[in-house]
């Protein structure tokens, strides 16, 4: 006798059918008792199975055929990305000093902002003004004469609409002008207004070394009318191997429109900053290797994978991105998030430089306060920097700390280069990460580089 609610069994037909019979009780659940539960037969030919079993298992077998097909035509994953073995190598590369951190490789790449980071200023922007501190108009204007302006530009800055404050002069200069500047006039003018801070949002030069500027310019899809207006604006400070920019403002509002803005202010905003590979092969120290990357107890991960590298008896180029600490291996080449508001934690160079081995960051080091502090209980001062993660303080001359970078190896700093979002975290020669700031502090130069190793390590 059939079991009330169970399959029932499968009979075959004369024609090729199948038939199969369900009883459920009135709540959709397999009936319990009831043997006068209704049945529901359903009729299946075998053409009609067998179509069934291709709907069912067809697509499985496509998408495993289009896997195999397209398997040798996938770009190598990122993590194999990290080691070169091929003979090949980056353009424009550079070899390091040896050291006990091997044998490094550079090249130089530069970073555009992120698309939503690209900021235009408006067109209703109040007009650039320069600020003398502790100048009167007359000064000012002595200071002004001995900039070699012409005698036009020298009038029109006599009768412009000068502003005499308690603590400096103040004149519009007009968009007219700042265009006309030649690029000796600009430095000498330039040289003395970035000093205040009262003209930080008219000069917040941004460098160029001359030998790369194309490499910095290319692929900007700037027209060659503005390609050309920029150039004209660059200047260069005394005794500086670099050219700098700083008339944002004017040059923007001689373009045509809002997209060539966009590829204006993204162009010379780019960063430039360095790839680094380490060099690993049969003959490599690879001992002395680990225990220079493997510092704050990360050598037990540093020893297998060098020594792997090594054994293949074959060059390998490792990006170094694989031996750093967490902290600078999660933020070079990146951005950081705009602040959420003003109690938002500054990301700044020294934030930065002093999370170097925490994981996660202390936040207590976006206040100065915090960092002279641990500076002074948990660190000591070094001659030189010879081990990952020393510290590296930019100073003035009258002691005030204006940067602080983290040495990697060779010559070779991690650094982020400001606190706004738009500067991310980088690699820089050190000599070059001095010349960024010494062109802000003109009257400092040169500026004092302090330093410090953590006692725990």
């Amino acid at each position: 006798m059939r079991r009330p609610g169970a399959f029932e069994p499968v009979r075959r037909q004369d024609k090729g059918t199948v038939d199969v019979a369900i009883s459920r009780d009135d709540r959709g659940s397999p009936a319990a008792a009831a043997s006068s539960a209704p049945v529901v037969q359903m009729r299946f030919t075998r053409r009609m199975l067998l179509f069934l079993a291709v709907l069912l298992v067809g697509p499985w077998f496509l998408v495993g055929f289009l896997l195999i097909r397209s398997g040798p035509q996938q770009s190598k994953p990122p993590a194999a990305a990290l080691v070169d073995s091929n003979e090949t190598s980056l353009a424009e590369v550079s070899t390091g000093k040896p050291g006990p951190w091997g044998v490094l490789e550079y090249a130089r790449i530069s970073l555009d902002l992120p698309e939503e980071y690209v900021f235009v200023p408006p067109s209703d922007q109040p007009p650039i003004r320069w600020f003398f501190k502790g100048y009167s108009k007359e000064r000012a204007l002595e200071f002004l004469k001995s900039a070699a302006l012409s005698a036009a530009q020298l009038e029109t800055l006599r009768q412009a609409a000068w502003t005499e404050e308690a603590d400096g002069a103040a004149v519009p200069p007009g968009d007219e002008l700042i265009l006309g500047l030649s690029p000796a006039a600009r430095a000498k003018i330039y040289s003395l207004l970035v000093e205040f801070p009262q003209n930080s949002r008219q000069i917040d030069p941004v460098w160029f070394h001359r030998d790369l500027l194309d490499v910095r310019t290319k692929d900007s899809g700037l027209s060659d009318a503005s390609m050309a207006l920029f150039k004209r604006l660059l200047y260069r400070p005394t005794e500086s191997p670099l050219s700098l920019f700083a008339d944002f403002e004017p040059a923007l509002r001689q373009l045509p429109d809002e997209p060539e803005r966009r590829r204006f202010v993204k162009m010379v905003s780019r960063k430039k900053t360095l790839l680094a590979r380490l060099k690993v092969d049969a003959d490599s120290d690879t001992a002395a290797m680990a225990n220079y990357w493997g510092i704050g107890g990360r050598r037990k991960d540093a020893v297998p994978l060098l020594n792997a590298l090594r054994r293949t008896e074959r060059s390998h180029k490792l990006s170094i991105i694989c031996l750093l600490p967490d902290f600078l291996r999660d933020h070079i080449y990146s951005y950081a998030f705009p602040a959420a508001g003003p109690t938002a934690v500054k990301q700044d160079c020294f934030w930065s430089a002093m999370n170097a081995l925490n994981d996660p960051p202390d936040d207590h080091f976006g206040d100065m306060q915090y960092v002279h502090k641990v500076l002074e209980t948990d660190y000591y001062s070094i001659l030189k920097p010879t081990q990952l993660c020393d510290l590296v303080f930019l100073t003035l001359n009258n002691g005030d700390a204006i940067h602080a970078a983290i040495y990697v190896a060779d010559d070779i700093v991690f650094t982020k280069n400001g606190a706004l979002h738009t500067q991310p975290w980088m690699l820089m020669h050190e000599s070059e990460m001095i010349d960024t700031y010494a062109v802000r502090y003109p009257s400092n130069s040169p500026l004092k580089v302090l330093y410090f190793r953590k006692k725990s390590l």
